[in-house]
């Protein structure tokens, strides 16, 4: 049987070539297709029965070859056209049908007629299980502002036909909460119902002038009807209010690049990445020619430097004198043996550290076994496998720029160690020359009828003077080589945290405090010359003169490390749905026992292709007096909120930010003492906090579930 890393690599290359998931020059011809067709059935005919078995398995289906449709050349043209847009063409008969004169009196009318008719495209199962949803909802919510926000919550855990509809019906009942109606308009925009989108978005825009989030939305919804004019004219006003807007920005990147203006879509781009980083932008930005330095990566706020506290770590001197040396083998002994022991009990909690590493990595591995087979069997379902951490890419790749740094440092440091060592040579030479020279002089002047002078001294003279000087160098090097060591361990602790699972992370810290432990005893380079020691010890032992030491030892006792663990933690709590995240995952929680709904997709309708991204912003926005005006904004400072940049992936970011001094009765809790300033710990945000959805760039088609519902009459 081939490897199957060979046959899934062999195979998706084939079906990508297919597929022309990268655009070319210009566009395939019928006859190069057939020739990767024919290409690609040759890969599948290698397969053996067992090969086939275990891809099934894993969720990947094989093609069938013998009824493939003939493409003619026009018609891979237009393919090729339309897969090389980046905005949509102008789409005049979605225009024309955008309907006229909804006001306020006519609002609750227009809900109900697109909620008619979009119960025609969904399916029949979705209709049935949001209707549980939302008797739930009202039964279980105080206002329409709770409900609403119980209904939105569906979009955030990939629920979006469902919450469409359940906010829907939470409008019908109160038409007048214009949070709903702002996070009702994007959800249809961005299932592919702009001009259905547009009349209520109007409405809201004459109520509330000058709402990023109306603004954006409205340039978003212009955008995916091809009409560019009016798409930049809000988002621009967008931009003049949040300079950083991430889906406006997206979208006027898009918007450049259509017009060739390449420098100016990335400069957008860039913007965008500052406020809320994807892989998915950098991606955007590397196919337009520029590559994303470190710095632009943003991580959850940190507390600590020093995380481990190493800086509380203290070695014992090196000796400067001869009789130091005494003290200093009895000092340094003692830490050795505490060190040692240190070492052989964190070997141990290493070891149970590594079991539950082993289980947790089998259990996640189980997991995403269960996911491949549920999406296999229910096509379309939501959720995201547990691929790696959220937030490890952009750690890997800032702890490497670190290292990078580090690294340099390191080179710096070993030419100061080689420079060194060749001064460590020859203050040894002229060491022993000058001890020659006294050991010449003494035994000259030894014997009957002579001084017989006492040169011990002399000899301890010239010792301590060599030990100041090569011992007070070999210190300053040794120092430094803890803090380079230090700041290693350190940045490569902090960033793990965000790079590996908790129970991953459990082992990885043990190694990093015996990694210290071990390192204390040398350092970079610091040579033992031959007493186990880094430093030069020296006794004089073997003469008359008292080598007593020049005070008790100072016995060092060994520091106790910090534990490390995230203290970036954001919960949204919504009565029946949780979602906490911490510094490696984000846990989804429902809590409804009949919450049993997974969508299947109908392909022809495409209706998964017209969402690309958003941005949803939660947020308690309190203060002496304070009146929301008009939907939540990005970009705006609230007491305390959290930002969930999502795509049609899933959830690609959370910020949490907030203020110490903050208390909304119990949907707020503040765990840091006020006047503290800014917190990253721990906030919960309950149903009285307000949601704003914040549409981003639909797909280039055109399509999606309501993309051909018009209404003529309400």
């Amino acid at each position: 049987m081939k490897p199957l890393l060979s046959i899934i690599v062999g195979c998706l290359f084939a079906f990508s070539s297919m597929a022309q998931t990268k655009p070319k020059e210009k566009p395939s011809t019928q006859s190069e297709m057939e020739a990767m067709m024919k290409e690609a059935q040759k890969i599948m005919g290698e397969l053996s029965e067992e090969d086939k078995r275990m891809m099934d398995s894993l969720g990947i289906k094989m093609p069938d070859f013998k009824n493939v449709p003939k493409v003619s050349d026009k018609q891979l043209a237009q393919a090729w056209e339309d897969e090389s847009r980046v905005v949509p063409k102008r789409d005049a008969v979605r225009i024309a049908a955008i309907p006229k004169g909804v006001t306020d009196a006519r609002m609750e009318t227009y809900i109900a007629t697109i909620q008619k008719k979009m119960m025609a495209t969904l399916d029949a199962g979705l209709i049935k299980m949001g209707d549980k949803v939302f008797n739930y909802i009202q039964s279980n919510s105080n206002n329409s502002a709770e409900a609403g926000n119980m209904a939105a919550a569906l979009w955030i855990i990939d629920k979006p036909q469902m919450a469409l509809y359940v906010l829907g019906k939470v409008i019908t009942n109160a038409p007048s909460n214009t949070d709903n109606l702002s996070n009702y308009a994007a959800m249809l925009s961005m299932q592919g119902a702009q001009h259905l989108a547009i009349p209520i978005l109007d409405n809201l825009n004459v109520k509330f002038p000058g709402n990023s989030t109306l603004l954006n939305n409205l340039g978003q919804a212009w955008l995916g009807l091809g009409e560019l004019l009016k798409a930049e004219e809000y988002l621009n006003k967008a931009l003049v209010l949040y300079p950083l807007h991430p889906q406006a920005n997206m979208a006027k990147a898009a918007i450049a690049e259509s017009k060739g203006n390449k420098e100016k879509a990335k400069d957008a781009i860039k913007k965008s990445m500052q406020h809320a980083y994807t892989e998915e932008k950098e991606e955007k930005l590397a196919k337009l020619g520029e590559k994303v330095s470190h710095t632009k990566y943003v991580l959850p706020p940190r507390r600590k430097t020093d995380a481990l506290n190493l800086d509380g770590f203290r070695s014992p001197f090196f000796p400067m004198s001869s009789r130091g040396c005494i003290n200093a083998e009895i000092e340094w002994k003692t830490f050795y043996e505490q060190i040692d022991e240190k070492i052989n009990s964190l070997s141990k909690l290493r070891e149970d550290a590594e079991d539950a590493a082993m289980k947790g990595k089998e259990q996640r591995m189980n997991e995403n076994m269960a996911f491949i087979q549920s999406a296999k069997a229910n096509p379309g379902a939501g959720g995201q496998m547990l691929a790696v951490p959220m937030y490890a890419i952009r750690a890997t790749k800032k702890l490497k720029a670190t290292l990078d740094l580090v690294q340099r440092k390191m080179e710096a440091y070993n030419s100061r160690m080689s420079l060194y060592t060749q001064e460590s040579l020859q203050l040894k030479k002229a060491y022993d020359e000058e001890m020659k020279k006294l050991r010449k002089e003494d035994e000259a002047q030894t014997g009957d009828h002579r001084e017989n002078e006492a040169y011990c001294p002399k000899y301890r003279v010239a010792t301590d003077k060599y030990l100041k000087d090569i011992n007070g160098k070999l210190q300053a090097l040794y120092l430094d080589a803890l803090t380079l060591k230090k700041e290693m361990i350190n940045e490569s602790a902090h960033y793990a945290l965000y790079m590996m699972w908790p129970d991953e992370f459990q082992v990885a810290k043990y190694d990093y405090q015996i990694e210290w432990l071990n390192f204390l005893k040398k350092g970079f380079g610091a040579p033992a010359y031959g007493s186990g020691y880094p430093f030069v010890s020296i006794t004089l032992n073997e003469y008359s003169c008292n080598n007593n030491p020049e005070k008790e030892p100072e016995l060092t006792k060994l520091q106790k490390f910090d534990d490390v663990h995230c203290e970036y933690h954001s919960k949204l709590n919504w009565k029946f749905m949780k979602i906490s995240n911490d510094c490696s995952r984000m846990t989804t929680e429902i809590d409804v026992d009949f919450f049993e709904y997974i969508r299947k997709d109908d392909f022809e309708r495409a209706e998964g292709d017209t969402y690309i991204g958003s941005t949803v912003k939660v947020a308690a926005e309190v203060g002496k007096g304070s009146v929301p005006v008009g939907p939540v904004k990005v970009g705006v400072k609230a007491g305390v909120s959290v930002e969930i940049e999502m795509d049609r992936k899933g959830t690609k970011e959370v910020t949490l930010t907030g203020r110490a001094d903050v208390s909304v009765n119990t949907n707020v809790i503040d765990k840091d003492a006020p006047g503290k300033g800014n917190i990253e710990k721990s906030v919960s945000i309950g149903v009285e906090g307000r949601i704003g959805i914040i549409s981003g760039q639909g797909s280039v088609s055109g399509t999606g579930i309501l993309s051909g519902v018009t209404i003529a009459a309400f």
